[in-house]
Parts: structure tokens; sequence; C-alpha cells
């Protein structure tokens, strides 16, 4: 992160930590679901602001596009882009309620029914589960929801005869099962949605977009321009979908989407009302 980027980060975290600490209190009383909510609302928030801004596009005008969905007089790319936020803001609303659930979920564990004393190493230990849920874990999350943005606005730039090729970073970072796809190339059409980066967590991978003149006299030196590919056993899932072609950025593999079945309603009607919000349906 730049230093700017970890200032951010941490306003973040303390506003989130802020409410889980107000969670914390209300934790036996009636106003808990109204508090997981406002958590689960803030994540959704902060996600948000962060696909948007890989988008390469101002959180107003992310809103405006969505509230105008149905207007008929919008571009193909507003159209396109318009897809692409409703896409990306359904899934990280899911996302954002379940994460702020599987936190919720431990704290349960811990506390049970007894009083939180909040000068115990109790406290201290329920504050440890917000920081790895807000704020190591919420680190790597932002950035890949941003890159996926990233990536998704470069797609559109695209055209359906364009080639897309992929390639690591190739530094000694690279994981080997990503080194073995570098240098795969297709048509934007039939590139698959797997290997649309981020294709897991931290992954640096990039695509280079050749147009069909530059890519006839390139890709006969691509070595794995002509070759079938299926994922690497390595891969998990969670990013078997790209935003770039309106697909999840986390896919239901991922383990915050696993809940119990008696909170399933709650947590529906945190959704429904985020939806709402963002002028999604």
């Amino acid at each position: 992160m730049t230093e700017e980027q970890q200032t951010e980060h941490d306003s973040d975290y303390q506003s989130l930590t802020a409410l889980f600490i107000a969670l914390l209190k209300s934790l036996h009383n009636d106003d808990k679901e109204e508090t997981l909510y406002a958590l689960s609302e803030l994540r959704t928030d902060i996600a948000f602001k962060h696909v948007v801004k890989g988008l390469g596009i101002s959180i107003d005008e992310a809103i405006t596009l969505l509230e105008n969905a149905n207007d008929d007089n919008l571009t193909k790319h507003d159209k396109d882009l318009i897809d692409r936020l409703k896409a990306a803001i359904l899934n990280l609303i899911d996302f954002s309620v379940c994460e702020e659930y599987q936190l919720y979920d431990e704290v349960i564990d811990i506390v049970g029914d007894s009083e939180i004393d909040f000068n115990s190493d109790d406290y201290d230990e329920l504050l440890a589960l917000c920081k790895k849920y807000n704020d190591q874990y919420a680190a790597i999350e932002n950035g890949d929801i941003e890159y996926a943005g990233a990536v998704a606005a470069l797609w559109l730039k695209m055209s359906a005869t364009d080639y897309a090729v992929y390639w690591t970073q190739n530094d000694a970072k690279v994981r080997p099962w990503h080194m073995a796809l570098q240098g795969y190339a297709a048509p934007r059409d039939e590139f698959p949605a797997w290997m649309i980066p981020p294709i897991e967590y931290n992954c640096r991978c990039f695509l280079e977009i050749l147009e069909v003149p530059r890519a006839n006299a390139k890709l006969s030196h691509i070595k794995g321009s002509a070759k079938n590919v299926t994922p690497p056993k390595q891969l998990d899932g969670v990013f078997s979908e790209s935003l770039a072609k309106c697909g999840r950025i986390f896919s239901s593999a991922h383990s915050y989407f696993s809940v119990k079945e008696t909170d399933k309603s709650m947590l529906a009607g945190f959704v429904t009302r985020l939806k709402e919000k963002y002028h999604v349906s």
C-alpha cells in the first residue's frame, strides 16, 4: 500500500472498529441486529468505494448510473458499465454482510450468554477478531476488489476481435501455477473467466490487450496461444468468475457464504435493505 492508501485503510478500520464495539455493547439487547446491520452497511460502502475506484469513476457517478439504469438515452459504454456496477454491488453486498456475520458468529462462540468485561483479556481477544476480519483480511480483499474493477474497466475498452494475453509479473513472488499460465492468449469472448485477474488473493497477474493487426504479428511468438487450458488444482474456485464478464468477484465457494440456517432470515433482511440503498434488485 502507498502511504495514502494505508491512511485511508486505517481510517476505514477505525470506523468499523467503533461499530464493532457498539455491537459488543448491544450483544444482549434489542439493538443487536440493527448494529450488526450498520457494521455490514459500512463494510459494503468500503468495498463499493474500492470497486468504483478500480472502474475509474467516482462514487457519485456510480450511484447516478445505478439510479438511471433504465434510461433509454444511455450510451453503450454506460450500459456496459452499469452491468458491471450491478454485478459488483450485488456480490459485494452479499460478501460484506456475510463477512461481518462471520465475525459476529465468532464473537458469539466466545461470549455466549455472558456479559462482556471491557477491561478483560476476553475483550482484547474480541478486538483481535475485529482486526483479523476488518483490517488484515479486508486489506487483501479491498485490493482484490479494486483490481477486479480495474481489469473490468480495461475489458470494456476491448472489442470482440481483440486478443487478451495472460502475463505474470515474472518475479520470485509469482506462484508456480500462475507462471504455468503465462502467455495464454484468446479472443476476448473466448478468454476463460477464471483466468481474468485476480485469479487468487493478492494476484498481481495482468492482461495484455492486442488488437487484431498487432495480434497477428505477435501471437506466433506467444507459447500458450493455441493450447487448451484448465484451472490448476491449486485454485479453490473463489475467483472462478470475473467482474469483467459481469460475474461475481467472490464466488459462492468463499467460506464467508456458509451461514447458519437460523440466521439466514436476518441476513436476507440486511441484503434487501442494502439493495434498496444501492438501487439494485
